[in-house]
């Protein structure tokens, strides 16, 4: 092999290690507000051995920093009276509110009525509800659909 060759592929051997080791600054912590991105790195290709130079393009490492985005999407639902609503009414809004099994929870909500219309967070609804093990958020997502 001509030593041209061999020392091309040295140096190219050696970027692709000091490429896989990162180059950093040995701060391996990351906070919940960053996010990572790493750009692969890349090389020219060799030139043939029939000509007499080699080329290989340095290797690039890029880390970039961006801050976390989080979207919550709020859902307005229309609220039905919780002592006046019909079955259906009930139905609707809890579908509406995502509640699955919503007919269930209506037939249940209109069983224990008349709520006071003195208690906004609805305690006499939710102590009734919480006796059949809803699943986490259901209790919550039925008062949400409901008013007094």
């Amino acid at each position: 092999m001509r030593p041209t060759m061999r020392l091309s592929a040295l140096a190219v051997a050696g970027l692709l290690t000091f490429a896989a080791c990162g180059g950093g600054d040995g701060d391996d912590t990351a906070t919940a507000s960053q996010a990572t991105t790493t750009v692969p790195t890349t090389t020219a290709p060799t030139v043939p051995a029939t000509t007499a130079t080699t080329a290989a393009a340095p290797a690039t490492t890029v880390t970039t920093a961006a801050p976390a985005t989080t979207v919550t999407t709020v859902t307005t639902v229309a609220k039905v009276n919780a002592n006046t609503a019909s079955r259906a009414e009930m139905t609707a809004a809890f579908t509406a509110a995502g509640i699955s099994n919503a007919s269930r929870w209506a037939l249940e909500v209109e069983e224990y009525r008349p709520y006071p219309t003195n208690d906004p967070n609805m305690a006499k609804l939710r102590q009734n509800l919480v006796k059949y093990n809803p699943g986490p958020g259901v209790v919550d997502g039925i008062v949400s659909a409901l008013s007094l």
